[in-house]
C-alpha cells in the first residue's frame, strides 16, 4: 500500500506520483491511496492534473502493459475551502 497527500500540487509533481504509483504498486494487487486538493491555483495541479498523468502512463513488463486505474474514494467540500479528493489507484493490465 502507498499513501500519499499533497504530492500533486503542479504538473509535473502530479505526473511524478503517477509514474511512482505506476512503478511501485504491484501489479492487480497494490493499492494507493492519494489525498489532493481539487484546484491547486496558479501552479496547475490537483486532482484532475493526476487524472490526467495516470491516463497517459502504461508500463511494458513481461510483454504485459499496464496502466493505472483512479477512482474517486471521496470528496471533502465544506461549501468554504478547496475541495479535496481522495484517490484510490491500482495497476492493472491495459487492452490497448
Amino acid at each position: 500500500m502507498i499513501l500519499a497527500a499533497e504530492t500533486t500540487y503542479t504538473l509535473q509533481s502530479a505526473e511524478d506520483t503517477a509514474f511512482l504509483l505506476l512503478h511501485h504498486l504491484e501489479p492487480l494487487t497494490g493499492i494507493g491511496f492519494v489525498a489532493t486538493k481539487r484546484y491547486y491555483f496558479g501552479v496547475g495541479g490537483g486532482s484532475e492534473a493526476f487524472q490526467d498523468a495516470c491516463d497517459k502512463l502504461l508500463l511494458e513488463h513481461d510483454g504485459f502493459r499496464y496502466g493505472l486505474k483512479v477512482k474517486l474514494v471521496r470528496e471533502y467540500k465544506d461549501g468554504i475551502s478547496n475541495i479535496r479528493d481522495l484517490w484510490r489507484v491500482q495497476c492493472v493490465k491495459n487492452c490497448t
